[in-house]
């Protein structure tokens, strides 16, 4: 009954998730072309009227060899959707246009009798067409590109196309998160380390077969690690990451650029000797002109992760093939995230401030006891208590005097606390030589109490929006429901149920903070 009413409660909340425009363009008096290359433009003037539409390109203006990228950095997501509206202007001829959204391509065929007329040229076989092209897919990278080309042949007088009302929305991550895959796990122990090869300085720490330096190329005005000319098969790229920050971890995501006709042969990338991925290449290349040539091109996302916790790693890409046809690949939109460990912790097989396993030196901090004025049952803490080796700091809840409670209240009033002094991370096991006891002052401002907390450079370990994040959906149900017995599903509904009143409780003027 309970894992039925889970799945309710996450459909409820996927239901509720609603895309957020991150872009707009040729629309509404938004036209400009600012984020957007041009390739083979056959006119300056780059924007058209036909009819009532204004469009980026027209009549004249984008023809044949014309080809535009958009390419877009995102907020930290994990869907996205773009759309926008496609004109075909006057004389197509069972030609086709093609639209890359990043890995997934479209494409569509017009003939010479479909449409009306709308402005161009006049004549029988002189007609316009628009379609709305959109597409929604998985996606996490920072970056998307759109390229938009066709296979037209004709001058521009004679066949040509634009597009408006153009648009790119995201699911975003949680707040806090740098990556994510969905919205209902934890991610936010993910950092961004890097990305790779925005520098042409970059390139000198990448070899290929250990030996001549990397370049890049440019096609559809991307630059590419590698790419036509550059970087052949069963040719290899390495080079070492240092100075990588605590973690047990690693996600990294880019993009492969095959140039020709690859048909089964193979891509491999392995890190620090180990084999993350060995993929078939045995994919449909459509044209596209770079650097002035027509190739086949076909372009794969990839992304995965493994376990890894040291300060450097090696990182080597590869492709094999028997063939004995010339054909390039290159990488780009290459970013390297790390999981990280918890507070001043320097190794862990996990995020959680109880998979630490060794502690950074740096001394001690306090452990304070936060108050939360809210009737729980009495058994809530003790359930909670159970819970705390899933969550990924320990809580803490303690029984109130409802006379302290009354003082605080009290304007001038002050009453003092005591804060046990505790380690850095549980499997530190020296005794600290400091003070063991330090006096707080608390008083009826939850601001001052945060003023003092943070003066005194004290971590804050309870804090009530943190447990909220924490229970709701999240780590405990996702990555421990096999080591729960009924009775703690149970108890887990329970506290479900107990979590709306605590969040309201937070969410009162005098009780809003995070940490």
């Amino acid at each position: 009954m309970f894992s039925q009413w889970f799945l309710l409660k996450i459909i409820q909340l996927q239901a509720e998730n609603q895309f957020e425009i991150v872009y707009t363009a040729f629309s509404e008096g938004n036209f400009n072309k600012e984020g957007w290359l041009i390739e083979v433009p056959h006119s300056t003037t780059l924007f058209q009227k036909c009819g009532n539409e204004t469009m980026f390109g027209g009549f004249s203006t984008f023809s044949s060899d014309t080809l535009i990228t958009q390419n877009s950095s995102l907020p930290p997501h994990y869907q996205v959707k773009v759309s926008f509206k496609y004109w075909k202007i006057d004389s197509w001829n069972d030609e086709w246009v093609y639209i890359f959204f990043d890995d997934k391509l479209k494409k569509e065929k017009f003939n010479l009798t479909e449409g009306y007329h709308v402005c161009g040229l006049f004549g029988e076989d002189y007609l316009e067409k628009n379609v709305t092209f959109q597409i929604q897919m998985i996606h996490s990278s920072k970056f998307i590109f759109i390229i938009i080309t066709s296979n037209l042949d004709q001058n521009a007088q004679n066949e040509s196309w634009g597009i408006n009302d153009f648009k790119i929305e995201i699911l975003k991550c949680p707040n806090g998160c740098m990556y994510c895959q969905d919205d209902i796990l934890p991610y936010d122990f993910w950092i961004h380390f890097k990305s790779f090869w925005i520098t042409p300085s970059e390139f000198d720490e990448w070899k290929i077969d250990s030996n001549s330096t990397l370049s890049s190329s440019v096609c559809a005005s991307l630059n590419i690690a590698g790419g036509y000319l550059k970087l052949g098969s069963n040719q290899t790229v390495q080079s070492t990451i240092f100075n990588l920050t605590s973690h047990f971890i690693v996600q990294v995501e880019f993009k492969i650029w095959l140039f020709g006709n690859w048909e089964v042969d193979q891509f491999i990338l392995k890190l620090d000797n180990q084999e993350l991925l060995n993929e078939h290449l045995n994919q449909s290349a459509h044209e596209i002109k770079c650097q002035g040539i027509k190739q086949n091109v076909s372009i794969l996302n990839f992304r995965d992760q493994m376990n890894h916790s040291q300060s450097s790693m090696g990182i080597t890409f590869a492709t094999l093939s028997n063939s004995t046809q010339n054909k390039y690949w290159g990488i780009n939109a290459f970013d390297l995230y790390i999981g990280k460990c918890s507070i001043n912790c320097e190794q862990c097989y996990g995020p959680g401030y109880q998979q630490c396993t060794a502690c950074i030196k740096i001394g001690y901090f306090l452990k304070v006891n936060v108050f939360i004025t809210i009737k729980f049952p009495p058994q809530l803490s003790i359930i909670l208590a159970s819970f705390n080796n899933y969550l990924r700091f320990p809580i803490i809840f303690i029984q109130y005097n409802q006379k302290v409670i009354k003082q605080i209240k009290k304007p001038q009033n002050k009453v003092k606390m005591k804060s046990n002094l505790i380690q850095t991370c549980p499997y530190q096991t020296s005794k600290s030589k400091l003070n063991a006891k330090k006096i707080l002052i608390f008083t009826t401002s939850f601001k001052s109490i945060l003023d003092t907390i943070i003066s005194s450079n004290i971590f804050l370990l309870v804090a009530a929006r943190r447990i909220y994040q924490q229970l709701i959906l999240r780590q405990i149900y996702s990555k421990s429901l096999n080591k729960l017995n009924n009775s703690y599903l149970i108890q887990m509904k329970q506290v479900l149920n107990y979590i709306n009143q605590l969040y309201w409780i937070i969410n009162k003027q005098n009780f809003q903070f995070s940490v």
